[in-house]
């Protein structure tokens, strides 16, 4: 019979003794098999574009901030001047006049719109190049998303973290967005674990659960409910227990994972070891520099008025800037806790902080104190940590704002500022500070005396609640701090006088004032609450739009949501140049 290629080729003759069914299975055992490799390929090739993904956002952060940077600092006149970096200059201020606004259940909009790019991020890669739609591949690719996350959250977790350098972003500015992926992470293996159970039962195989790996698998399953429960119910309540179990949480399940995926052929081993290398080397280099700067180095403490507690260090780190924060350890307080806590001054043989007492350690701390007044401990810190902006050379006006023990914030600033800037320099400093009680005010009395002192401060001195003695004796002169030089009073009125404002534009009832003194001029802090948005509009109107205008808040969330409203709306185009930096209250 003649050769016809168009005739269909008659299929192979089967090997001796092997029937169709036999053919059949082999064939669908081996689609079977490729299926899985090409399931295990897309998977890897998953957690390469997820790192892709987060590196490319960082990436994006990386040059805002240095181009923001460099313009800042090096650009000329002339260069400010033309029309094409005008144009972009009033693209950017529309842009933060929009994102650096608050909404309802983030820091802004600009966290927002970060989230939504994460989670859209984490969408996408679960539902593309999944090979054969159905419960198995699903559960798998969840698993990997879930693997890939661990390593990210790591990564923004970290204390001492790249992004400090590179973004200005440091790990307490991270951490809305570190809670976020963590979320997303449980969900994740929720998922996970949900879907493999059904795949288990829908493949009669569910004697596999109590294979060891899988077990290992369970385990960390169940570590992630323990975080997201103590997160939900305890961190709010007791932060000092859920960062125990926090950590211990981690640990098991980093452990486990491993133990779950062991294979390294199949790769994502690889990823939870990523993890494991990053948070154990931010660990040791931690505890490293901890023991470094306890080398003779003790720490005297002072108790203060209503649960304030003043520690001064006989030692610090030739890099640290007043404003920035260290974690503190004291082991005759806590022998295996370090606390953060902001630095208030820093010279080569001291480092001070002043600390509100809380509960937990800030507490025990603050009872030893009253026990043992000007007693000397053994002591320790590790840090400095924070990304500051240089406000003396990024600003013309700089409007510090602060609530309560947020103030160790803003005269670490304040007072930096004033020793650091020329004496040429025409930088002018509004210094808000509200407190509870008057007496409070007598935790940083040097620091008053200092910033009083200077002819560039505006002090603006709030309490919400009159002290017993001035309801008797209402116009009585104020002993809080004692007088300075009279010739530097006279500078600072002259030098305050052109931005000074009538008390009732800023809100204040005269007739409840402790004192009839403008709170700008004297110590004599003014009853009531400031009307913050009044004061940083009066001191936005009178500025041109070659003018830097730094706003910097640390205290509670409703002082710290008006200060970002206000800010946000006083971004213009045609306005002075606005800048906001809003610093971590609470941890």
């Amino acid at each position: 019979m003649p050769f016809n290629p168009e005739a269909p080729a008659s299929p192979p003759s089967p090997p001796h003794g092997m029937n169709a069914t036999a053919i059949a299975a082999a064939a669908a055992a081996k689609k079977v098999m490729q299926g899985r490799a090409l399931q295990q390929k897309n998977n890897e090739n998953v957690a390469k574009y997820f790192a892709a993904a987060m590196a490319g956002v960082i990436i994006m952060f990386t040059i805002f901030h240095w181009s923001r940077f460099l313009y800042s600092r090096y650009a000329t006149k002339g260069l400010k001047e033309s029309k094409i970096m005008r144009a972009q200059v009033s693209a950017a201020r529309l842009t933060r006049h929009f994102l650096n606004r608050r909404v309802p259940g983030f820091t802004s909009w600009g966290h927002a719109v970060l989230v939504v790019i994460y989670l859209a991020i984490n969408v996408i890669l679960t539902v593309t190049n999944v090979v054969d739609w159905g419960v198995s591949p699903v559960a798998k690719r969840l698993g990997w998303l879930a693997m890939c996350n661990i390593a990210f959250i790591t990564f923004l977790a970290l204390k001492n973290t790249p992004l400090a350098y590179l973004t200005a972003y440091s790990y307490e500015s991270l951490n809305p967005l570190h809670q976020v992926a963590g979320y997303t992470t449980i969900t994740q293996a929720f998922l996970h674990a949900i879907l493999q159970c059904i795949t288990f039962e829908e493949e009669k195989f569910a004697a596999m659960l109590l294979e060891l790996e899988q077990i290992n698998g369970i385990t960390a399953v169940a570590a992630f409910f323990v975080l997201l429960v103590t997160a939900l119910a305890v961190r709010k309540l007791r932060y000092e227990l859920f960062y125990v179990i926090h950590i211990t949480m981690f640990m098991l399940i980093i452990i486990n994972l491993a133990l779950h995926r062991p294979d390294f052929s199949k790769k994502t081993v690889i990823i939870i070891i990523v993890a494991a290398a990053m948070w154990g080397s931010d660990r040791i280099f931690r505890g490293s520099r901890v023991l470094w700067n306890s080398v003779n180095n003790r720490a005297t403490i002072y108790s203060l008025p209503h649960g304030g507690t003043r520690i001064v260090l006989n030692r610090s780190p030739s890099r640290t800037i007043p404003g920035t924060h260290c974690f503190l350890w004291v082991p005759k307080i806590r022998l295996l806790e370090t606390h953060p806590f902001t630095i208030v001054s820093a010279t080569p043989t001291s480092l001070e902080l002043v600390i509100s007492a809380y509960d937990g350690f800030t507490n025990d701390l603050h009872n030893y104190a009253l026990k043992n007044p000007g007693i000397t401990l053994r002591a320790s810190i590790d840090g400095p940590y924070g990304a500051l902006p240089n406000f003396g050379k990024v600003a013309d006006k700089v409007i510090l704002i602060s609530g309560g023990s947020g103030a160790s914030f803003t005269f670490g600033v304040a007072l930096d500022m004033i020793k650091k800037v020329p004496e040429a320099s025409k930088l002018s400093i509004d210094f808000i500070w509200t407190v509870r009680e008057p007496e409070t005010l007598s935790w940083f009395r040097s620091e008053l005396n200092e910033l009083k002192a200077s002819p560039r401060v505006n002090l603006f001195l709030y309490t919400t609640r009159p002290s017993p003695s001035n309801e008797s004796e209402a116009d009585a002169p104020s002993t809080l701090v004692p007088s300075i030089n009279e010739e530097k009073k006279h500078a600072s009125s002259a030098h305050s006088s052109s931005t000074k404002a009538d008390p009732n534009t800023f809100g204040i009832d005269i007739e409840k004032k402790s004192s009839s003194v403008d709170s700008s001029t004297s110590l004599e802090p003014a009853l009531g609450r400031p009307d913050v948005d009044a004061m940083i509009r009066d001191v936005v109107s009178k500025s041109g739009r070659n003018e830097r205008i730094m706003i910097a808040a640390c205290g509670p969330d409703q002082l710290m949501w008006t200060v970002r409203r206000t800010a946000a709306s006083c971004i213009s185009v045609s306005g002075a140049s606005i800048e906001l930096h809003c610093e971590q209250f609470g941890w």
